[in-house]
């Protein structure tokens, strides 16, 4: 008996006493009045033929079952590392998209301060050209109105002088000679 136990294994003795055990109650659940030698012997063969079909399945079919199951659990497994690398990549692709997102916050905060440190720079150039164009605009008005004020004395002498002649040429007539307008041109062709 040790043998055999040894033999089979803890699997299969536990199917062999669960089968002895249906066969020693099996008898006793009987609703017939008499036992009959036909109704224990086809109990007893079917218990035998399952015992057969139990330790040819436990002799021949464990170790298939057991490849089975390890090439199961080896496919399981590698389907889980899988599983991992790609979440590792994706890990990865994710790192790169935040740091892409980080150097591109960075980029647009330089971006940034030199698009007003361009604008100061040229909000300065364009006051200091509206000063130095309002420091020409004032002299050129200076210039103009200078001008003008020469334009307006030299129109104011000639109508003194026009005024002057008029008046001379009204009271002269009278009072110079011929003598005196011959001297006077004299003295004109001598200067001039």
């Amino acid at each position: 008996m040790r043998l055999l136990l040894a033999t089979l294994r803890l699997p299969a003795v536990a199917i062999i006493l669960i089968g002895g055990l249906h066969l020693m109650a099996g008898s006793c659940w009987a609703d017939e009045g008499g036992s009959t030698w036909r109704s224990t012997y086809d109990e007893v063969m079917l218990w035998l033929n399952f015992g057969i079909l139990a330790f040819l399945l436990v002799k021949y079919g464990r170790a298939p079952l057991i490849a089975f199951l390890r090439g199961e659990a080896k496919r399981t497994a590698e389907e889980i590392e899988r599983v991992e690398e790609s979440k590792r990549r994706t890990d990865a692709k994710v790192q790169e998209m935040i740091s892409a997102v980080e150097n591109r916050r960075e980029r647009l905060q330089s971006l940034k301060e030199r698009l007003i440190q361009e604008g100061e720079r040229q909000r300065s150039e364009i006051i200091e050209s509206a000063r130095s164009e309002s420091r020409i605009m004032l002299e050129q008005t200076r210039l103009r109105i200078d001008h003008q004020i020469v334009e307006a004395r030299d129109r104011l002498k000639a109508e003194l002088i026009d005024r002057a002649v008029e008046a001379a040429l009204g009271r002269l007539p009278g009072v110079m000679t011929t003598d005196d307008q011959k001297a006077l041109v004299e003295t004109f062709i001598k200067e001039a």
